[in-house]
């Protein structure tokens, strides 16, 4: 009878072990790669190859979310059906997982790669300060961020400044410029990249003319 207990309890171990490791924080998931993390931020750069698929993973921080790729992709939340769905390059979202945690596990069914980046909000900058919008295109704003599309030339030269930390990720076009103007230095961004922008920086993009871009950018609030 003793062993017959014993045997129970290291089965009921073992399951709970098996459970915990394949549901993990999203940040911890293999295939979400942390690659830039501070007092506001989390950005998890993720890539999926053709017919992976995730561990079950938590989403349970506000996060905002920009597709690189134009694909489909099948998902599954735990303990329900699979859900096939399409992602088009450059769309760009907000959920704040707060009321609503989401476990679940992602699949890429598609013939290429699944690229997209999840930016998990850590920390406000400064609430206290009535937020002015940016002069660009705005693609949602809430109580913890804004989110913008620049596209063209509509961007070029124009100075930005006295702002909060903010990621510009570039989805489409090339030898696209972001000029530092304190420290007179320019960095490239190309397409599937990101950059961060410390607050209280000034500076400004640039392109070539009549290049193709399509720049999301998210400011942290």
């Amino acid at each position: 009878m003793k062993n017959r207990l014993s045997q129970m309890l290291l089965v009921a171990i073992l399951f709970s072990s098996s459970t915990l490791i394949a549901q993990v924080p999203v940040s911890k998931e293999p295939r979400h790669k942390n690659v830039l993390e501070n007092k506001y931020i989390r950005l998890l750069d993720v890539t999926i190859a053709h017919g992976d698929t995730t561990l079950f993973h938590i989403h349970a921080t506000p996060s905002v979310f920009v597709y690189f790729t134009n694909t489909i992709v099948c998902s599954q939340i735990k303990g329900k059906e699979w859900v096939t769905a399409k992602n088009t390059a450059g769309n760009a979202s907000y959920r704040s997982f707060i009321n609503d945690t989401v476990v679940h596990r992602v699949s890429n069914c598609d013939t290429v790669p699944f690229h997209v980046t999840d930016i998990e909000i850590l920390s406000a900058y400064n609430s206290n300060i009535l937020y002015r919008l940016l002069p660009f295109t705005v693609l949602f704003e809430n109580e913890k961020v804004a989110a913008y599309r620049l596209t063209g030339l509509s961007f070029n030269n124009q100075t930005i400044s006295s702002r909060g930390p903010i990621v510009a990720e570039l989805v489409e076009g090339s030898d696209m410029l972001f000029h530092d103007i304190k420290n007179k230095k320019s960095t490239v961004l190309k397409t599937g990249e990101h950059l961060y922008i410390e607050p209280g920086r000034s500076f400004y993009f640039s392109t070539k003319e009549h290049q193709e871009i399509n720049l999301v950018i998210f400011e942290i609030k």
